[in-house]
């Protein structure tokens, strides 16, 4: 772990609104660039997948900015090994009540497990996270 203060998971929707200039959050992102500077980012595989998605490997330049973001000594990919199926499991029995993509599950039983040292959230889409961001007293940025 880097020797950065805070350390804040990055959601995807985040990576899409900085690097594209058109997304609706785009003025939002930028302004919020300065948590990439002086925090320790986490970044979950599968918002590492869901980012390098084709039409974003598309665009050569994005992606080598990217690359030499997530080759920062303050970036830290979370494996989702020890989330997927729990994830898994209550993206398909509560689809009927409430409805998560599974990398958004992910990200919230990351945010809820007490072994992972985090104290703030990158993202657009905060009603997916309000709740365990209360109790677990981490901030929504």
């Amino acid at each position: 772990m880097s020797s950065f203060g805070k350390t804040v998971i990055i959601d995807t929707g985040f990576w899409y609104a900085f690097y594209d200039a058109r997304d609706q959050h785009h003025e939002e992102a930028q302004e919020k660039a300065d948590v990439l500077e002086t925090s320790t980012m986490l970044i979950p595989w599968p918002s590492l997948y869901e980012t390098l998605n084709t039409t974003f490997v598309e665009n050569t330049l994005v992606v080598r900015r990217f690359e030499t973001l997530l080759r920062r000594a303050n970036v830290v990919r979370i494996s989702d090994e020890p989330y997927r199926e729990p994830a898994l499991e209550i993206v398909l029995t509560t689809v009927t009540k409430r409805s998560m993509a599974l990398v958004d599950m992910v990200i919230r039983l990351i945010l809820d497990d007490i072994n992972v040292r985090k104290h703030g959230i990158l993202t657009f889409n905060p009603k997916d996270f309000v709740d365990l961001c209360m109790k677990r007293q981490i901030a929504m940025m």
